[in-house]
């Protein structure tokens, strides 16, 4: 079995250099997207996709990419041709002060708008979908609105963020990149407006880890359904890697950062499919809370963590967490009376550099969490 693992490794190692040797040779691996560092900026992502969106845009194509996202998302009787896209568009006319926000995408025609909260890196705000959907009952009224919530892989909003209010998923991974390809099409005679928006399909395709070439794809899976047992045991000791990564590369940073600052380190785990490594810091100081980061759902946090079992004597004061909602604005998770605050990660890249680099940002970060709440009882 030892020999049948190694060859298979070697065989997708070469078609993983055949790969690498197809982006040398045909220039794909220059994308201007991610040399401008078109990574997790969302608000250049918003503004890539409203000018796309744009009837007026300066694509020239008018409203022919507007009508190939509302069919994709197949919305009915929406006017195109006559609609108007705006990007950070203010709420205030139509909610009270402290539902106050900025929709990253807006298209309005006719008394009707699509509404897309675009989320990259950042963590969901607190009643962030319910406040758009107030804005949008009283601009639009009830069924002449949509709300989208856009994300690289499609996750589900927190529950903190919809509060119940109806609003639909979509992803960079399948329906921006889907409607892209389509764009692409209408395109054909924009060759200037083509390969942008090719070179932008493919910057996505790199953060949504789908770069690979179609045809050395197929023949990986090949390989694979040729060597199915060896095939099963590298997937059933792959999520071991990273408890060992973690504890090679990560632990031994904390560890050393725990014990000069005199704190406690928990470790949890490590998983490449959530997304990071679960670990939680308990400071003296504090009584009822301590410091986690944590895989949750499809996200990724770190954040104050109530230290609560079944008691509720253990739950933090309501002017404590008024405080800390003042300290730390809209970064509030409310988790079933879990968390008091948190805010979102990114997905850690796992490489010795990377992990020493996190756990040096998780010690920043952990300092910063302890110096801003100093003067609470937590």
């Amino acid at each position: 079995m030892e020999n049948k693992i190694r060859n298979l490794l070697n065989q997708v190692d070469i078609i993983n250099r055949k790969n690498a040797e197809i982006l040398d040779a045909t220039g794909g691996r220059f994308n201007i997207f991610r040399i401008c560092g078109v990574n997790h900026y969302e608000n250049t992502h918003s503004a890539i996709i409203a000018e796309f969106l744009n009837p007026k845009g300066s694509h020239g194509l008018g409203a022919k990419f507007l009508e190939c996202f509302v069919k994709l998302l197949e919305i009915d009787d929406f006017d195109c041709t006559d609609a108007h896209v705006f990007t950070e568009y203010p709420t205030n006319n139509y909610v009270l002060d402290e539902e106050k926000g900025r929709i990253d995408i807006l298209i309005e025609s006719g008394g009707k708008s699509i509404i897309l909260e675009n989320k990259i890196n950042a963590g969901d705000e607190w009643e962030q979908l319910k406040r758009y959907d107030t804005f949008a009952k009283r601009k639009y009224s009830e069924g002449n609105y949509y709300v989208y919530y856009l994300t690289l892989e499609g996750d589900e909003a927190s529950k903190d963020s919809h509060c119940g209010v109806s609003y639909y998923s979509i992803s960079y991974k399948a329906e921006i990149i889907d409607w892209l390809e389509k764009c692409v099409e209408i395109a054909v005679r924009f060759p200037i407006v083509r390969e942008t928006i090719i070179q932008y399909i493919n910057h996505l395709k790199q953060l949504t880890n789908q770069d690979m070439d179609a045809k050395n794809q197929s023949e990986i899976v090949e390989i694979l359904m040729n060597n199915l047992d060896a095939a099963k045991t590298i997937r059933q000791n792959y999520e071991a890697i990273f408890d060992a990564m973690a504890e090679k590369y990560f632990f031994p940073e904390m560890e050393e950062f725990v014990n000069r600052e005199g704190f406690k380190l928990e470790k949890r785990g490590a998983s490449e499919a959530d997304g990071g490594i679960n670990f939680r810091v308990f400071v003296p100081e504090w009584k009822k809370c301590h410091i986690s980061y944590s895989p949750e759902g499809k996200g990724y946090y770190y954040g104050i963590q109530y230290s609560c079992g079944d008691g509720k004597e253990n739950l933090l004061s309501n002017e404590t967490l008024e405080k800390l909602r003042s300290i730390f604005g809209y970064h509030f998770k409310w988790n079933d009376g879990c968390w008091p605050l948190s805010r979102k990660l990114e997905k850690i890249k796992w490489e010795e550099g990377s992990l020493r680099s996190f756990a040096k940002r998780c010690q920043e970060q952990i300092l910063e969490l302890v110096e801003a709440t100093k003067d609470l009882e937590l």
